[in-house]
């Protein structure tokens, strides 16, 4: 079996997460789950007859889930759902906020983002795209506690 690499946007997308919530610390709560291991992740594919994206993978390895912002999003260990008899998903996340689910489209890989309240579905073109979504989609919860320029503040204290 070759060794599973990382994909290095995704470790960096996840240290952007953990930057975010350490900024935000004082005002709410965030928690990042253990990593899962590569042999769980593989299980689980080979249970659901189902390969997950290479991205994803790579997230589970940095973290098999986490709440952030006083559990307003919540990232998962991957679930199958279904969005009608034709549309198997994985479920990776929601936004109890903004009514909103992650999931990646289980026939393509495909990482898509739906607003319940609106009834949209967003598709991306790659799970890093997704992570960015989903953690902007939490900027309402952590932007309220802080003051205007905050942006550059955090972009200067960790070095963005």
């Amino acid at each position: 079996m070759a060794e599973f690499i990382i994909d290095e946007c995704i470790k960096e997308t996840f240290e952007f997460y953990k930057n975010i919530c350490s900024y935000v610390s004082e005002y709410c709560d965030s928690e990042f789950d253990e990593p899962a291991t590569l042999e769980k992740i593989e299980q689980w594919e080979k249970e659901n007859d189902t390969e997950l994206p290479h991205q994803y993978k790579s997230w589970l390895l940095l973290t098999s889930g986490c709440n952030l912002f006083d559990n307003t999003i919540d990232m998962c260990f991957p679930q199958l759902g279904c969005m009608d008899e034709n549309n198997d998903i994985i479920i990776v996340g929601c936004n109890m906020g903004t009514e909103s689910q992650y999931y990646i489209k289980r026939d393509t890989g495909t990482a898509c983002f739906f607003y319940d309240s609106l009834m949209e579905e967003i598709e991306f073109d790659s799970v890093e795209e997704l992570l960015y979504e989903i953690i902007y989609d939490g900027k309402c919860e952590y932007a309220q506690y802080l003051e205007e320029g905050w942006e550059d503040d955090f972009n200067k204290k960790y070095g963005y």
